[in-house]
């Protein structure tokens, strides 16, 4: 039996970067979790999720962002060799994690998922995929016939699929990681359903993370740059959203 949710987390980023970071952690575990499952309608799903990891590396220098931050988490790292109170053999496994995903970086021909891009399987599904009930075998009998190979077969040609972006995933997670580690939940109090603050450009926040309690009736909506950010909680009354009018507390992590 599961356990029940004690407390919802809520995410906000606050670069464009770290915005498609969380965007890709997303759709990389709603992946994983698709080509592990038996049914033809999930990997029907995970097709059309490939597709969109696919956009979504299409915005911007994703790849000299990844070598620019892990190496800027490489420097810092290093400079804690000599600390007394850091367990030397934990950190020189972590400094040569991030190495081999800079040397992976560095070999790394084109843009991301160029390789996908240009496999002729994949680049046919682009346009009928997107499509509502684009998947019918009238539409795609390509698609039909490789539905009605094996669990194995299909399961794997997902995972030889994917496997051009295993590299990726490994950095963005462990950058997500590094991230949400550099800043601890406190409790603050919202006035009247807002709370608002300036951010040290000192401390180069990434993200801002709420945690509220599991049955909460309200949700924030966040807004916010690496300066200054606002949250205004909204609840649901009588099914309509309004501001919340109390004050209270809640859990804030800068990170």
């Amino acid at each position: 039996m599961s356990q029940a949710v004690e407390s919802i987390l809520y995410e906000h980023p606050l670069s464009e970067q770290v915005r498609t970071y969380l965007r890709l952690e997303q759709l990389f575990a709603i992946q994983t979790h698709l080509r592990e499952q038996e049914s033809t309608t999930c990997h029907v799903t995970a097709l059309r999720n490939l597709w969109e990891i696919l956009d979504c590396l299409d915005r911007g220098d994703i790849k000299g962002e990844l070598i620019k931050e892990l190496e800027t988490q490489k420097l810092y790292f290093e400079q804690l060799e000599e600390s007394p109170y850091i367990d030397a053999l934990k950190l020189q496994r972590f400094l040569e994690q991030l190495n081999q995903l800079l040397d992976w970086l560095g070999k790394y021909r084109g843009k991301f998922g160029a390789t996908l891009r240009s496999d002729r399987f994949i680049d046919m599904l682009k346009n009928r995929i997107r499509m509502p009930g684009g998947t019918c075998s009238f539409d795609l009998p390509e698609l039909h016939q490789f539905l009605n190979q094996s669990f194995q077969y299909r399961q794997e040609c997902l995972r030889e699929w994917f496997s051009h972006l295993d590299g990726l995933a490994q950095c963005i997670k462990i950058l997500l990681r590094l991230f949400r580690e550099n800043g601890d939940f406190e409790s603050v109090t919202s006035k009247q359903g807002v709370y608002q603050s300036s951010l040290s450009s000192q401390s180069n926040p990434q993200l801002l993370r709420v945690q509220l309690p599991s049955d909460s009736t309200y949700f924030p909506e966040i807004s916010g740059s690496k300066h200054y950010f606002s949250i205004r909680f909204i609840e649901k009354v009588d099914n309509e959203l309004k501001p919340v009018g109390d004050d209270f507390n809640f859990e804030l992590a800068i990170c």
